[in-house]
């Protein structure tokens, strides 16, 4: 299975549009030939999540699991699915960000935004946010490395 993998930079313009990394618009392209995304707010962090339709049918069959009308179905729902936006890439391969996007992630129109694979998904950074996440998970990593698996760094196996 590809992997959406690596780390990109790339600038945001004054009307708020940025262009997804081309290494991700290819595998989306590849997922659904449709082209497009989906976009919206990282619950877990200061940060956009994004992926194709196969991102959407993931935390759709997540939502499944519970029976209808549990709390927990219902929280999953209305916490998660209005906030979701389908989008399409320009003939430039940008997308445009909405203003709660880029208030929910820190981002500047004009600016800068950081693109991180996550496997299955990606995320959108601001530069300053993303490094000091990226140097917390990395140093939270090599502890778990070291100690051979979970430990305080509240890692899970």
């Amino acid at each position: 299975m590809e992997l959406f993998l690596s780390t990109f930079k790339n600038r945001i313009d004054a009307k708020g549009r940025v262009s997804v990394p081309a290494p991700y618009r290819a595998l989306l392209t590849r997922r659904q030939p449709e082209g497009g995304l989906i976009l919206g707010p990282d619950i877990t962090a200061p940060a956009l999540v994004a992926g194709g339709r196969d991102y959407l049918d993931g935390v759709n069959r997540r939502i499944d699991e519970l029976p209808d009308l549990h709390p927990e179905r219902e929280m999953l729902i209305d916490g998660l699915l209005p906030f979701l936006n389908e989008l399409n890439l320009d003939q430039e391969g940008r997308i445009q960000l909405q203003p709660q996007f880029l208030d929910h992630a820190g981002l500047a129109s004009p600016g800068e935004a950081v693109f991180v694979g996550r496997r299955h998904s990606f995320q959108i950074w601001e530069p300053k946010a993303w490094e000091a996440r990226a140097s917390e998970a990395r140093a939270k990593a090599a502890a778990w490395l070291r100690n051979g698996g979970p430990s305080d760094t509240g890692a899970k196996a």
